[in-house]
């Protein structure tokens, strides 16, 4: 799965979420999230193969309220799990056009591998949107654990000199925990 699309939709009604997920193509996989402490915040997460675009919208079927982005994956990180983690952990964000390079390298070669070392972190993925949607960068973890970051080992993994300067310099982050519907 190479494609990804995101529908963000706030204050839709549960039968509204699974019609929307229901327009998209047989070839995508599609989970419902809902944002975990909030009641009307939701995420569909619709995944395609090689290079088809994931469509979800058959005309009539189109997010009530809500931001969709089209994502391309960048990198992906530790086990390909047959059925979804019971908790998503998303970092979206946008980072000046001068460090794109170091980004990619930090991400690839010292965050994600030191996460997905940590016990409850399963698998880590990195995705670029189209270069004018904002923010431009998402990245997600699937967790068995919810509170893995917060361990000692999640803790030791996050806390490097590279990435407390590379988290300085996000820009329009969402971080969001997301529980599987």
């Amino acid at each position: 799965m190479n494609r990804l699309a995101t529908v963000w939709l706030r204050g839709a009604d549960v039968l509204g979420l699974d019609r929307l997920a229901s327009g998209a193509s047989g070839a995508a996989r599609i989970h419902r999230y809902r944002v975990d402490g909030s009641a009307d915040e939701h995420l569909i997460w619709i995944e395609a193969r090689g290079g088809e675009h994931p469509e979800w919208s058959n005309g009539e079927l189109s997010p009530p309220s809500g931001e969709v982005f089209t994502f391309d994956l960048a990198r992906d990180v530790g086990v390909k799990l047959q059925s979804p983690a019971p908790w998503l952990y998303i970092v979206h964000t946008d980072i000046p056009a001068d460090i794109v390079d170091e980004y990619n390298v930090w991400y690839d070669d010292e965050h994600l591998p030191r996460l997905v070392g940590v016990p409850g972190v399963e698998r880590a993925r990195r995705y670029v949107a189209d270069a004018h949607l904002s923010p431009r960068y998402l990245t997600a973890y699937d967790l068995s654990i919810k509170d893995a970051f917060e361990s000692p080992e999640g803790l030791k993994a996050r806390k490097t000199p590279w990435t407390e300067r590379m988290r300085s310099l996000f820009q329009n982050t969402r971080r969001k925990m997301c529980i599987l519907q």
